[in-house]
């Protein structure tokens, strides 16, 4: 079980790594739902619901987000707050650390990441949302993720110095 466990880890490892090299907000979005699901199951496995919740509501939301050009329902506005709430009561319900908090904040700065159409601003974001993921990982011991977390940092960083490069 702890192999599948880290087989799940390492493809949302490489869908996130992915991701941060994305310049289209749709290819962007695709990514980070793979990852999502991945990390899903990845948490479930290591029993971190906490972890678990946001990622499993992020494919939703990525489903929905995906679809803002072309569907006029998924661009209204209510969508992020609806998001953030479905990670945020089932999290609170299943609270039984503050640590377990951290996940969930880090969803909802993402779910406004992603809901603005600047892939640059997302990116920004995700530097918080990883440290706070990078410290939950450590709780509840998913040095997957982790690794994950750090790989996403350099990633990120990697991306702004070859964007700076091409200014």
């Amino acid at each position: 079980m702890i192999i599948i466990t880290q087989i799940f880890g390492i493809a949302a490892m490489i869908f996130l790594f992915m991701l941060y090299q994305q310049q289209n907000r749709k290819h962007l979005l695709v990514c980070k739902l793979c990852a999502d699901f991945f990390w899903s199951v990845h948490y479930l496995f290591l029993g971190a619901y906490g972890g678990m919740i946001p990622n499993f509501v992020g494919i939703f939301r990525e489903l929905v987000f995906v679809n803002r050009e072309n569907k006029k329902w998924a661009n209204h506005i209510i969508w992020p707050l609806v998001f953030i709430i479905l990670n945020w009561v089932p999290g609170l319900i299943t609270y039984k650390t503050a640590v377990n908090l951290l996940p969930i904040t880090a969803s909802s700065c993402v779910t406004l990441s992603l809901w603005c159409k600047k892939p640059k601003i997302t990116k920004i974001i995700s530097v918080p949302v990883s440290i706070m993921f990078m410290i939950y990982d450590i709780f509840v011991h998913s040095w997957i993720g982790f690794i994950n977390e750090s790989i996403a940092l350099s990633s990120i960083i990697f991306y702004f110095i070859k964007e700076k490069r091409n200014i």
